[in-house]
Formats: C-alpha cells, structure tokens, sequence
C-alpha cells in the first residue's frame, strides 16, 4: 500500500514492532526442513564440484568431506535465519494488521477500481448496521451515497484512482436506512508497478460530532440574527470589574460602543449611566460580588447621540471551589419600549379619561407617598352642587363638557404643585403641600369658589354651577389615605347641608352631618336588600269614622339604626335621585297591598301614593302607573296621586303633560298640603285636582285661631262649588274633628283616628263590609 511516501516515524515503528515480535517467535518445523535441505544440497555440492571441474583431484577425501560439511552448515544457518525473519515479519504484519483493525474505531472497507466492495471491517459491518461482513461484500460503495454527497463521493474515488489521497465529509444511510454523517479518507493500493489496483477506505461516523456542530453554528446564527435585530448583550465580567473577558457585538446597539471599546476602557459604559442610576447600579454589582449571588439592575443612558434609553443587567456570577467568585456572567438588554409601555399602561391606569387628571387610584397612590414622607398637607374634597340633576337635564355629553371645564379651572386656579384628581361622576380631590396650614387652605378654598362662580362655565353649557368642598389636614384628621379621605368627605357633606357653595374644615362640627352622610351611602343598599316598607294611615268620614282610604308612607328599617322616618331620608332621595326608583317600588308595593286587600274584600278602598317632583319631570311615572295597574288588577280610579304644591311649581308645564296623562288613564290627582306652598287658585283650574288636602300646619291651629277657621271654611266652600273634596291632615284632637265637622269638612286624617301602621295592624279597621260600602259612597261623590 505504500509509494515510497510513508512517514519515517511509521516506518520506524513497523520496523520496532517486526523486530520485537520476532523475540517471541518460535521457529516452524517448515523452515526447518527448507533449511536443512538447502544445507544438504550446499555440501553436495561442495563435495561433487571438483570432481565435474577440469582440474584433478587434489585433495584427500577427508578435507573434500569436511569442506561440504562445513559447507552445508553454514548454508542451514543463512538458509534458516532467512526463513526464519521471513515467517516472523509475515506473522508480525498480520497481527499488527488485525490488532490494528481492533482496535480502529472506523468503518474500514477494501474497494476495487469499480467501486464494489471487496471487503469490510467486522466493526464498519456494524457502524453500517449489517449483520456480517459477508452482507456487503460485492456491493456498490458509490451507491451508498446520493445527491450531492455522491458528487463528493464520485469526486474522492476519482482522485484516488488517480493515485490521489482523498477525504470528504457527506451524509449516506445504513443498511437499515438510517442517516449517518461520515468522514472517509481514501487511499490508493498499488501494485510492484505503481498501478492503482484497489482503494482503502477508512469512515469514520461523525452523526453526534456533525449535529452537535449544526446545533452550534445553529445557535451562533441565532446569536448573531439576535444581535442584529434585538438590542442585548453577553458579557463576561471580571470579578473586580477591571476588565471584560468578552463581549458580544450587541454592545454597539444597546450601548452605541464597539466591543473594543470596552477591551480599551472596561468602565466606558460607566459614563453613559445617568448621575441619579449610577449609585445604586455600582451598588447592586459589588453585591452580587460580595454575596456571590445573581442581581439585576434597571438603569438609564445616554447615548452619545443624545437619545436616552432603559437598560437592564442581570449578573451571574461564577465562583470555583472554595466559593471565590472568579467572574460575572450575565446578559444587558435594552428595554425603553417596555418601558414606554408600563409608563403608558401606568398613565392609563392612574389618569382619569375624561379630563386627563389624575383618578382615584393615583389619589390614593399620592396620597399614601405623602404620609410616609411625614410633611403636611391638606386635602379638599370637591364637589360639585346639583350635578345629577345637571346631568339628568343636560344630557351627558353636556355634563362631560362641564366636568372637564371643572377641572381646568381647579388647576388654574390652585398652586402649580397642587395634585388634582378627579374621583369619578362630579367628586375631585385636590392635595396641596405647599400651602398646609388651616388659614392658606381656607382662602385657597374661597378663591377656587370664586372662580367657579365665575368661570362662565353656563356659556359652555348653558348652566351655571356651584361646589361645595370639605378640607382634612395630615396629620391632623389623619395619617393614611382611607381617613383623610373620609374626613374629607364629611366636611364636604358638611358643607352641602350648610347651604352649598361653600366649604367646611373636618372636625366635630362637620362629624356631627355622619349620620345623613352614611344614610346616603346606604341608601343603594337600601333598595338592593328590601330594607324599605310601607305603613299605612287610614283616612276617615268624619261624622262616621268610617276608614274610606289609606295613604302609603315609605318607612326605612335600617340594620343598624332601626325605623328611620320618611322626613329623614326622602330630603337624601331628592338629592341623590334615588326617588324615582324608590317611587316605582312604593308603587309597585301599595298597589300590592291594595290588591291584596281587595281580595279579603274591601274592594271600595282607595290608595294614596305621593310622588315628588323628580317623576313628574317626564312621562315615566305615567308608564309605570300604567304597568302596575294592569300586573295587579286594580280600578285606576281607586288609586290617587298624592302631588305638592312644590313639584307642581318646579316645572309647571311639564307636571301638566304627566298630571293629564294620568288623568287619562282614569287616575285621580290630590294636591298634598294645600296651603303652605304657592297656594295659587290656578292649579285648580289648570289641574283640576279631585282632592286637596289641608296642611296640618291649619288644621292644628283651627280650634284657637278664628282667621285659620275662616281660612278653612273658604277653602272648603270654593272647593265644593269646583266639585273637589277636602281631606284635613294632622287631625290630633277631638276639638279640631268637632270644628271640621262642623264646616262639613269632606274626610279628615291623623294621629287621632289612626297612626301610620303596618298593613297586618288595620285588618279590623278595613273590614271588607265596611270598607267596601263607604268607599263606594266616597267613589260615587268624587272623593279620594
């Protein structure tokens, strides 16, 4: 296999391994005989030659004999040692040869000038998953290989042909056909002439090597696909900082500095850090050295094009032993876009929409960072007088305009520091820090009424609006967010129930507003969970007192507080607008009770139900009247809407419309404390009312004061002639029936004949006979 090329050193060593073997090697009896019999031949003819030669025998037969002895011998010895190294060489080839092949870790394969092979090595069978050599003997080697791997193959076997050695690198299946990568080298076999007569092939299975060197060259492409499209680095730090053991090219991104920036200057990136970030960065890095634990660092830059950008480092370090840290690895990464959108999501979250101000959650945010800084400061509730009913008559796109007006003029017109929030609906806070004292807060406050005063805020939406605002101090009214609010807020109360337009300081006097401020906060509650119920008063002929109608009252059982009276909470219903849907279920409820009467059989009696003006600002109370007449099965002359004369003057035209809707359903109309109000005699006429009802304020003055008599018999006599009966309210004493009876007053009401009860307590009172008979009669004359 050799061309005179082999290596000296492999030549040598063939030459010690023959040498030293034949140490080892005995000698075959084969040799011995070839010996011997060329020693026989050698003597003989030392013996015969000078009898065939032309001289004359010379000498004795004796010296002829011993001459071919020795003669023979020495040819034995020459004969035997040649024989002797030859056996030994041809042995020691042939196991340095198998040993060899044992050893080699290869697919070794003997190949013809055609490519078939002649034969493979017991271990290349196996690396090609055959069952013996024998399996492939014959078969194509170029066939093994397809593609362009036998384009690599063709080429290689070309140029050993040639007398070439040749190597590749390609990929060919097994018998089984799985994919193996191999490295093969060829070498040419020539014979004593030089002619290539076969090649050596030696494979070598590099499938793990091949795709553990895919894998990376695969993740040094996505390295450098990541350097290039995304702002990050990896670096490996000393342990003292002084130097960097390597980084990556992403440094120019993230950074703007080439890598060999930071090998001529390790602290380069230092100087790009923003003064108030440097400290704590410096910080967490001499921890994570200090503790040999991971950290992480969020910082600014500023790059040398002036762009400022976020960054963060996290830090690994990496220790030997004993526990000394050796290095730091770790990863920089750009992250101004995250951090654009966490300040967005934060300015989403703590911004109010409307008007751009801070929300309720900012408040609360700020508010908490104050009290843990210590200084003090104030906090004033603001909010605004008759929103809701702003809103309700305005429309919401108006009442949107208005709010953020508001909140213009409270940033104008309080210090450039002042931390204005707006809470939601027409509720804004304002925290001054500047200004804490009772005396600065309070003018502030003024001077921001003032200029809601004058704002000219109605030119925008056609109304003009007022607030009222409530002011806690910290620490005084409070150390945490929850109380000063709440201070805040009963001082706002405070200030509404003091007249509007106005503002209170936190303290007893605005505490002593708690209980109607928690009544409002309780009141959607209320509805939620049935804490309301109706008592009933029963009205009564005065010269037979019999009960020819009731009037529901709304009482308020609170869990807490237990009966609440209709005078105390109706005023918040007013206000909050809780009214009309509180009405609708007064509505609902009386109707109810009606019909539940009826059916036990007082079929004659008559239902009052006061409504307040708030439903009678547009047709709803007409629909729902309407709808509860027909779900309970009632007359619609059997129900009576009580109205006052307040409602009826708030907004005339509009009471009129629903006044004569109902009327149309059948309904009767009352005109509640007549009297005490306008007292206009137009109502009479525009209205046309089937009842008036006589203020209690005349009724508990008619048995002492001579004009109040008068006054009611005036009363009673023009509505007689208008065909409208009179009910006196407030009847207490019996000396007040006398006189009523007397001035023929139609039907009286109160404390003296019956108090307000629960409908359990007038089953005697409204006996279905009775009932029925009498409030027939008061049905057939016109009276409710």
């Amino acid at each position: 296999m050799s061309d005179g090329t082999t290596p000296p050193q492999n030549q040598l060593f063939l030459s010690y391994f023959v040498g030293w073997h034949a140490r080892y090697q005995g000698t075959g009896a084969a040799e011995t005989l070839i010996s011997a019999a060329a020693a026989f031949g050698a003597g003989a003819l030392s013996l015969y030659a000078p009898v065939w030669s032309m001289f004359p025998e010379s000498l004795p037969r004796s010296v002829s004999l011993a001459s071919a002895i020795a003669v023979g011998t020495v040819v034995f010895i020459a004969a035997y040692r040649t024989q002797a190294s030859k056996r030994s060489r041809q042995m020691a080839t042939g196991k340095l040869a198998s040993a060899l092949l044992d050893t080699n870790r290869e697919c070794m394969k003997l190949l013809d000038v055609n490519g078939r092979m002649l034969r493979i090595s017991e271990y290349g069978a196996t690396l090609m998953d055959a069952p013996s050599p024998l399996e492939l003997a014959g078969a194509d080697w170029l066939s093994f290989w397809k593609g362009a791997d036998s384009v690599a193959a063709r080429a290689a076997f070309d140029d050993v042909l040639a007398g070439r050695d040749a190597s590749f690198r390609a990929l060919c299946h097994t018998t089984t056909g799985r994919p193996k990568w191999w490295d093969s080298r060829l070498t040419p076999v020539r014979d004593s002439g030089g002619k290539v007569v076969a090649v050596v092939c030696a494979s070598s299975d590099v499938t793990d090597e091949t795709e553990l060197l895919t894998q990376l060259q695969a993740k040094n492409a996505l390295m450098s696909e990541m350097e290039a499209h995304m702002p990050i680095v990896f670096y490996s730090y000393s342990a003292n900082f002084d130097y960097f053991h390597y980084i990556t090219a992403g440094c120019t991104k993230v950074f703007g500095l080439e890598p060999a920036d930071f090998v001529k200057d390790p602290s380069a990136w230092m100087k790009l850090v923003v003064d108030d970030d440097l400290e704590p960065v410096l910080a967490e890095m001499n921890r994570i050295v200090r503790e040999s634990t991971d950290g992480r660092a969020q910082y600014r830059i500023r790059k040398a094009d002036g762009s400022l950008r976020w960054l963060r480092s996290t830090g690994y370090p990496v220790s030997d032993e004993s526990g000394r840290v050796l290095r730091i690895v770790g990863i920089t990464e750009d992250i101004t876009a995250e951090q654009e959108r966490i300040m967005a999501l934060d300015r989403l979250a703590y911004t109010d929409s409307l008007t751009g101000l801070a929300n309720r959650a900012a408040l609360l945010r700020e508010i908490e960072e104050r009290c843990t800084a210590g200084k003090p400061f104030g906090l004033m509730f603001v909010d605004l007088d008759r929103f809701k009913v702003l809103n309700d008559t305005l429309g919401h796109v108006a009442a949107d305009h208005l709010l953020q007006s508001v909140g213009c003029v409270i940033r104008k017109a309080l210090p450039c520091d002042a931390f204005v929030a707006r809470l939601g609906g027409d509720e804004f806070a304002v925290l001054i820090g500047s200004v804490p004292d009772k005396a600065g807060l309070g003018r502030l406050a003024g001077s921001l009424l003032a200029d809601l005063s004058r704002s000219h805020l109605e030119q925008r939406v056609g109304v003009f609006t007022t607030a009222s605002i409530g002011i806690s101090q910290f620490p005084d009214h409070g150390a945490n967010p929850e109380t000063l609010l709440s201070s805040a807020d009963v001082a706002m109360y405070a200030a509404k129930k003091a007249g509007r337009n106005s503002f209170q300081f936190a303290g007893k006097e605005a505490a002593a507003t708690i209980d109607d401020f928690e009544l409002e906060r309780d009141l959607p509650e209320a509805l939620v969970s049935s804490q309301f119920l109706l008592h009933f008063q029963t009205i009564h002929e005065p010269a037979t007192l019999a009960v020819c109608g009731v009037e529901a009252l709304i009482r308020w059982r609170h869990p807490t507080r237990g009966l609440i009276p209709p005078g105390v909470f109706i005023p918040i219903l007013e206000e909050t607008g809780f009214i009309a849907d509180v009405g609708v279920w007064v509505l609902d409820s009386a109707l109810s009770q009606l019909a539940a009467w009826r059916r036990a059989g007082a079929t004659g009696l008559c239902m009052s139900v006061n409504v307040s003006a708030r439903q009678l600002a547009d047709d709803v109370i007409v629909r729902e009247v309407e709808r509860a007449l027909k779900q309970y099965g009632v007359p619609a002359d059997q129900l009576e809407i009580e109205l006052t004369e307040t409602a009826l003057m708030q907004n005339a035209s509009e009471a009129q419309k629903t006044i004569n809707a109902l009327k149309r359903l059948g309904v009767r109309i009352a005109i509640d404390d007549f009297g005490t109000g306008y007292s206009s005699l137009m109502y009479l006429a525009d209205f046309a009312p089937e009842t008036l009802k006589i203020d209690r304020h005349f009724t508990s003055k008619i048995a002492h004061d001579a004009a109040t008599q008068t006054i009611v018999e005036g009363i009673i006599g023009l509505s007689r002639k208008l065909g409208i009966k009179v009910v006196a309210e407030g009847v207490e004493a019996q000396e007040q029936l006398d006189i009523l009876r007397q001035v023929q007053c139609d039907y009286v009401q109160g404390y003296l004949l019956s108090r307000p009860q629960p409908p359990e307590a007038l089953t005697d009172a409204i006996s279905s006979g009775e009932a029925s008979e009498r409030e027939t009669s008061r049905s057939t004359s016109n009276v409710s």
